[in-house]
């Protein structure tokens, strides 16, 4: 294995595609391979301090080597895994790259909310939350007219009959009815 470790270093060296940088992370990687073990596992961290390059340039590199199939990169839970010849690299991918089983079906997709009517959404929640929507809306009738229907039931509850009939009498003259309404408006708050 030491003599295969030394012939894919000078493979690595004479790449023309590579630069020197590179040229370091791949020593530093071959540095860290275990015979016995045939693992090479070093952080990212770890090539930072052995090479001296930044962290972006050390994950550069590990690509760079990996798509000229120099070094096979493998994450494997957070961590990476390098492995230095292909049959090795297939065979340890294949092993994390297994799908689990699952009983669960995948959800559909969901379809995308293209135009919202901000109108129809506000009369929809008014609709729901107002009892007294409908009377309101549906009447045709101008806001200040059912204010003033507002105001004869309320104060129907409020006033004794001859005392109501009197408050009638004055909203219905032209004269004194908005005196009437700002009566009844602070007797009804």
């Amino acid at each position: 294995m030491l003599v295969e470790k030394w012939k894919l270093l000078i493979k690595i060296i004479n790449t023309k595609a590579l630069s020197k940088s590179d040229v370091q992370v791949a020593s530093a990687i071959l540095e860290h391979h275990n015979n016995k073990t045939r693992e090479t596992y070093p952080t990212n961290k770890r090539l930072v301090k052995v090479t001296g390059l930044s962290l972006r340039q050390v994950q550069l590199s590990t690509a760079k080597l990996h798509i000229h199939k120099l070094v096979y990169k493998l994450s494997i839970k957070g961590k990476n895994h390098f492995k230095l010849t292909e049959k090795e690299f297939v065979t340890h991918a294949n092993s994390y790259t297994s799908k689990p089983f699952t009983m669960n079906k995948p959800s559909p997709p969901t379809k995308p909310i293209i135009n919202i009517d901000i109108s129809k959404t506000i009369k929809k929640l008014a609709k729901n939350s107002n009892p007294y929507y409908k009377q309101v809306v549906n009447n045709g009738l101008t806001y200040h007219q059912n204010m003033e229907n507002k105001y004869i039931r309320l104060m129907s509850k409020r006033l004794s009959t001859h005392r109501y009939n009197e408050w009638l009498e004055q909203v219905a003259n032209k004269d004194t009815k908005q005196d009437a309404l700002s009566y009844a408006k602070t007797l009804c708050k």
